[in-house]
């Protein structure tokens, strides 16, 4: 899922969300009453999917980000006390994640407090079984993978062989090809229409400039042309 994608249908990806941590709700309340389990960590985590719907309803614009840093803290606390322990569950990772898709500004510190949180816990929980050095450091390298592959292929941070486009991203890069400067000169679409498209085709073909975008997108149907000819 690119940042673009998530900022764009927010509501909808806040909707989803919702609706994920009301069955997971149900699901780990099922759990307890299967399991017989009084262990305070499952109501604990039961509480923790209710408060998600109303709290991301709130914090949904300005502290959205925020808020999910928060939440993957206490998700990765409640975890280091579950049966399946800290190092066998990547929930908290996945919302880190998420969040830095969402708003890349605060990569860095999101980054930062989760390997702090994840210490911090392991030598909290050291002497109890199943947290060994070795469990510890398998997850602080699953962690910088799958962080990795968000950044770089999750959010489209490579550049593609061929170009991804739409007809009518095709149409409107086909103009500027012919020696269109400015996109109020293209014809058929509003500017707002064609700024749109065109910064959705960059993001998706690696982050290209408008101008980088057009070089490619000539060069790929030059040798397109070539093929077809010989």
């Amino acid at each position: 899922m690119s940042k673009t994608k998530v900022c764009t249908d927010e509501k909808k990806f806040i909707l989803f969300t919702c609706i994920i941590s009301g069955i997971l709700a149900i699901l780990y309340s099922w759990k307890i009453v299967i399991d017989q389990d009084s262990n305070l960590i499952g109501y604990f985590i039961v509480g923790l999917n209710l408060i998600y719907i109303p709290f991301a309803i709130i914090f949904k614009k300005k502290w959205f980000h925020w808020f999910y840093i928060v939440y993957c803290v206490v998700i990765l606390y409640a975890a280091s006390f579950e049966k399946t322990y800290l190092y066998n569950n990547y929930t908290a990772l996945f919302i880190l994640c998420i969040t830095i898709s969402i708003q890349p500004k605060i990569r860095f510190p999101a980054l930062v407090i989760y390997f702090i949180s994840v210490t911090a816990l392991f030598f909290i929980q050291r002497n109890k079984e199943g947290y060994e050095l070795h469990l510890y450091l398998i997850h602080l390298a699953r962690s910088v993978w799958y962080i990795g592959i968000v950044e770089y292929a999750l959010n489209d941070k490579f550049r593609r062989k061929k170009l991804v486009l739409y007809e009518d991203e095709r149409k409107i890069i086909d103009q500027l090809c012919e020696g269109k400067v400015y996109q109020k000169e293209v014809e058929g679409f509003s500017e707002n229409t064609i700024y749109r498209k065109l910064k959705a085709a960059r993001e998706r073909n690696g982050n290209l400039t408008k101008d980088e975008l057009v070089e490619a997108y000539r060069t790929e149907k030059e040798k397109m042309n070539k093929e077809i000819q010989g």
